[in-house]
């Protein structure tokens, strides 16, 4: 389930210009895609975002998505306890990914 939503999540975002990369130090963005059947799924969100950090430490921050089912559950506790976060979108709102990502950019 997991894989065929970040396919789709990936195949709405190509749209707007977003393109995967191998080499995460290159990326002006960074999906995550959680999901609660995961062990510490939410103790594995901050952990990925620390290693966000430190590989961003001296480059421009990219974007920081949480996408999935922990995000939803979990979506004001963790912009709260973790700022780095730029938004968060559960599943129900995929189909309003790149308006949103759209959105924050001109912020």
């Amino acid at each position: 389930m997991n894989e065929y939503d970040s396919n789709r999540i990936y195949d709405t975002v190509k749209k707007i210009g977003y393109n995967k990369t191998e080499d995460h130090t290159d990326a002006n963005c960074y999906l995550l895609n959680t999901c609660h059947i995961r062990d510490k799924a939410k103790e594995k969100v901050y952990h990925e975002i620390g290693r966000v950090k430190k590989i961003f430490r001296n480059k421009k921050k990219p974007l920081v998505i949480i996408a999935g089912c922990v995000a939803q559950a979990e979506n004001k506790e963790m912009l709260k306890r973790e700022p780095y976060i730029d938004f968060i979108i559960g599943p129900q709102a995929y189909h309003k990914i790149n308006e949103t990502i759209l959105n924050f950019q001109k912020k």
